[in-house]
């Protein structure tokens, strides 16, 4: 399979980061990258024993940037200092510790459907625009979305209209609002170590999470599951992981009527523009296509004409058969694509492999905190 990492100067500098990250956990040398001993196996999941090594120049010279990064923050906060606010209804964070997907959308959304199960009327604050991909995906699944980054007076906004839970997406480095929960969630396919260079914060900062969820977590055996979550409680400062899922595909449609669609086993390109592209890969093979390429954009990337263009020259020249592509992307691929391939949709659904119910206790208890019922349904 070829990866190429377009999108301008951005793509490149974000594909070259996840391609070290993702040189960890495969282990192939990328740059002349001293890799874990891991390798894929059946299915593509990752075998093999965690090793301790020195990272290489690359990723020392990545992680050198991210800790000038980390420290112009702490800068900020320290210059800036903004009070907490505690709000009446109870607030639910979603967020993470890396930079990238780590299947935030999908938990949220279980989360809030869980919420309304239990007669609640959740609202969701996000930092993003109400233009954006993620905003949009939110929306169309029928959540009460508050987008902007003053989630405080979104938060003051949604509780007037009615909310009674108030769910934080992206708000784990959030400060100025008080949590009665804090869920993290680790994707089971990145790095877990100090010199990750697409950590957000120290991992160390896993010691404020009161949930650590796995995302991703089919990707890897059980035996490597396990050790996961071991090796995060040590960071968390207990045993903090209580539930894992991973992704199964569930149907592929054409955009546009009228287009053929292409039948598994054939050959595809991948175009899209996630957080962790690697494991659409991986989830698209499982589905049954034979992938051809994988075309990497930045996260949450606007496509344009040229990267249509782009896209459908790789296609031809690999003689694929249809371009495939997340329900995300396709909303941003439908005025720029043309018809000389068609473009095809994989949907997927989250499948939880343990402790769904662990982690619904969690939320009945942050709940109840504030004089409310949840229903164990």
């Amino acid at each position: 399979m070829q990866v190429i990492f377009a999108g301008g100067w951005r793509g490149r500098w974000e594909g070259w980061l996840k391609a070290l990250n993702e040189g960890q956990v495969q282990g192939f040398r990328y740059a002349g990258m001293q890799a874990c001993k891991r390798t894929r196996g059946q299915e593509g999941k990752v075998e093999g024993d965690w090793e301790e090594f020195s990272p290489s120049l690359p990723i020392r010279v990545a992680t050198a940037v991210r800790d000038g990064i980390w420290l112009m923050v702490q800068l900020r906060n320290a210059l800036r200092p903004l009070p907490t606010v505690r709000l009446t209804v109870p607030v639910i964070s979603v967020g993470n510790i890396t930079v990238g997907g780590t299947g935030k959308t999908p938990l949220t959304q279980w989360l809030c459907h869980r919420l309304r199960e239990s007669d609640q009327r959740p609202a969701l604050l996000t930092p993003l625009t109400a233009w954006q991909d993620e905003t949009q995906e939110h929306v169309r699944f029928g959540i009460s979305v508050y987008a902007g980054r003053d989630r405080v007076t979104n938060a003051k906004r949604a509780i007037n209209d009615g909310a009674t839970v108030i769910v934080l997406d992206d708000g784990f480095q959030y400060r100025r609002l008080h949590r009665d929960l804090d869920i993290v969630l680790w994707d089971a396919t990145a790095w877990l170590h100090p010199a990750n260079p697409l950590l957000r914060e120290p991992l160390t900062g896993l010691q404020r999470a009161d949930a650590i969820v796995l995302s991703k977590a089919d990707a890897l055996e059980e035996r490597q599951q396990q050790i996961l979550c071991e090796r995060l409680s040590e960071w968390a400062a207990g045993g903090k992981v209580v539930a894992a899922f991973g992704y199964e595909p569930s149907k592929v449609q054409a955009w546009r009527e009228g287009q053929t669609e292409v039948v598994t086993g054939e050959r595809v390109v991948l175009a899209t523009g996630i957080g962790n592209p690697f494991y659409f890969a991986l989830t698209a093979k499982r589905a049954g296509y034979e992938v051809r390429a994988l075309v990497c954009f930045p996260d949450h990337h606007r496509f344009t004409p040229d990267d249509a263009a782009l896209v459908t020259k790789i296609a031809r020249h690999q003689r694929a058969e249809g371009v495939l592509t997340t329900r995300k992307d396709a909303w941003k691929w439908q005025a720029v694509w043309r018809d000389e391939f068609p473009l095809l949709i994989l949907s997927v659904r989250l499948k939880w492999l343990w402790g769904e119910e662990a982690l619904w206790e969690q939320v009945s208890a942050a709940l109840s905190r504030h004089g409310l019922q949840a229903s164990e349904a």
